[in-house]
């Protein structure tokens, strides 16, 4: 009513006036104040097949690998565990995503300790960031590795299990003799290895009980195999 006194309690309550709709002039200077930047309906897809590639790029029960693993662990897991020598290296997109970084790596096979018998392996790997580069492990032709890899996503990726703990590097020492260490330096890659596969009822033989004993540092290829011989009857890990 004209005249009539507000109450208290709403005195301070204010009219919010009607949302007035923007024009053309009035959206390009809210793009530039903000830096020029717009949100794309093309660039938000290509954004959602991106996310959905990475989360499969490695098989569900590969979320193990951001924490430390055993070598027991990452022989159970592991579906192929292959020696051998890179002899092609290419740094490519995805083969149906051609925006998508990739680095397709081929190894000539020295010893197969698990997976369906083959002279040559290859795998592909997603390189995570925005360039172009060697990729997280930097694989070039002529490497001497020993890796351990799950088996590829839908979309035909694949990595080295436990984020570079599945792949090992062979060197040769003083003597001559191959050495093997991965990128953490068989850090903790022995720890409990013997009491697990007590509980799953293998016997380690005498040679590899030793080897079990060392808490990081390269170790003998040799002897690293016969390990992983014994270790690929304990059962499988999904």
């Amino acid at each position: 009513m004209p005249g009539e006194k507000i109450p208290k309690p709403y005195a301070r309550i204010r009219a919010v006036p009607p949302m007035k709709r923007q024009n053309t002039a009035e959206r390009r200077q809210m793009a530039t104040e903000n830096g020029g930047r717009r949100c794309h309906p093309a660039g938000s897809v290509w954004l959602v097949v991106v996310l959905a590639l990475l989360a499969c790029a490695a098989p569900a029960h590969a979320q193990f690998l951001v924490r430390q693993v055993n070598l027991a662990e990452l022989t159970q897991r592991a579906d192929i565990i292959v020696e051998g020598r890179v002899v092609e290296v290419r740094y490519e997109g995805h083969p149906d995503y051609p925006n998508l970084a990739t680095v397709f790596v081929a190894l000539e096979v020295n010893r197969l300790l698990r997976g369906a018998a083959t002279a040559r392996i290859t795998f592909r790997e997603f390189i995570p960031g925005l360039g172009w580069g060697r990729g997280k492990y930097g694989y070039a032709v002529g490497q001497h590795l020993l890796l351990f890899l799950p088996r590829p996503s839908r979309y035909g990726l694949s990595s080295p299990l436990g984020a570079g703990q599945g792949l090992f590097r062979v060197t040769r020492g003083g003597e001559g003799r191959p050495w093997v260490a991965n990128a953490l330096g068989n850090r903790g890659l022995f720890r409990n290895v013997p009491t697990e596969a007590a509980k799953a009822g293998l016997a380690l033989s005498p040679q590899t009980l030793k080897l079990a004993e060392v808490p990081a540092g390269p170790v003998r290829l040799e002897s690293f195999i016969s390990l992983v011989e014994e270790l690929t009857r304990l059962p499988r890990l999904e």
